[in-house]
């Protein structure tokens, strides 16, 4: 189940089949407007509530299809859940605006188009190979927020644990942009993080240069502590050799040499899962 569902999900995503205002973001955009406001989510009850609240009813959802129909119920609701988290067409969009600048040499839209990528950490580099390096790290952690953790909860722990995690992910991201302190939600999502951002980094060492990755992960893994995006930025940096010369732009090519090394241990990612799924460990 957990795999077909997750397969199905990715075809239906890479060919574009779920309208734009049925995918995550603008549901969420609903969602919070419809809930508490941010004053009112400074109680704990109330932040609880809104966090949890989208996960429980995917929860009881699949309760109440367990077996209907010969649980065909069962299988839409995993795929129509699968659609709506791993769905990201705004984010995608913008990646590409940042990679057409970059192919026409427009460097101050590609500093815009990359600000415009992650709004709570602006981008700072002093020439054009680093910003290629920052937004190639940048790739990295965006592939690893919006789906290899969410396909790692979505296949382990079912549609409504990834569920959970997008909401708190979203709301984390919401606070950070709006600098509001809610300790409660960092807190939260370290914690969610800290299982899969360590079998991400070390699927990033496998499936690149291990012996240069190794070295960085190691203390990273270690380190309970240690910063999620700084993990993944650091070991992926060091996973992947970037081209000196090629075709691309110089503010390019580290950034697509990072993003092949994401697909490739998203690919590693969905092998390990399939081995488990034919050996029994995952139904």
């Amino acid at each position: 189940m957990a795999l077909f569902s997750l397969i199905l999900v990715l075809m239906a995503e890479r060919m574009r089949l779920v309208a734009a205002h049925f995918q995550f973001e603008p549901l969420f955009e609903r969602y919070r407007a419809w809930m508490f406001d941010d004053e009112a989510l400074r109680g704990g009850l109330k932040m609880a509530l809104a966090l949890a609240l989208p996960a429980a009813l995917v929860w009881l959802a699949q309760q109440l299809l367990t077996g209907v129909w010969f649980g065909v119920f069962h299988l839409a609701l995993w795929v129509g859940v699968g659609l709506v988290l791993f769905g990201h067409e705004p984010l995608r969009q913008r990646f590409r605006g940042y990679l057409r600048s970059a192919c026409r040499g427009d460097t101050q839209s590609c500093y815009h188009h990359a600000d415009s990528l992650d709004e709570s950490d602006r981008i700072q580099a002093s020439s054009e190979d680093e910003l290629g390096q920052k937004m190639g790290q940048l790739a990295a952690w965006l592939n690893y927020r919006y789906y290899a953790a969410v396909a790692l909860y979505f296949v382990l722990l079912g549609p409504a644990a990834a569920t959970f995690y997008c909401t708190v992910r979203a709301y984390h991201d919401h606070f950070t942009e709006a600098d509001c302190r809610r300790p409660m939600v960092s807190l939260l999502m370290r914690l969610l993080d800290w299982i899969p951002v360590r079998i991400v980094a070390l699927g990033f060492a496998l499936s690149g240069h291990f012996s240069k990755a190794v070295p960085v992960l190691i203390p990273k893994v270690l380190d309970p502590m240690a910063e999620p995006r700084a993990m993944i930025s650091e070991v992926a940096l060091a996973a992947e050799e970037i081209p000196e010369t090629s075709g691309e732009p110089v503010c390019v090519q580290p950034t697509l040499a990072l993003l092949k090394l994401a697909k490739r241990n998203f690919i590693l990612l969905l092998v390990v899962v399939s081995l488990l799924t034919i050996f029994g460990v995952i139904n």
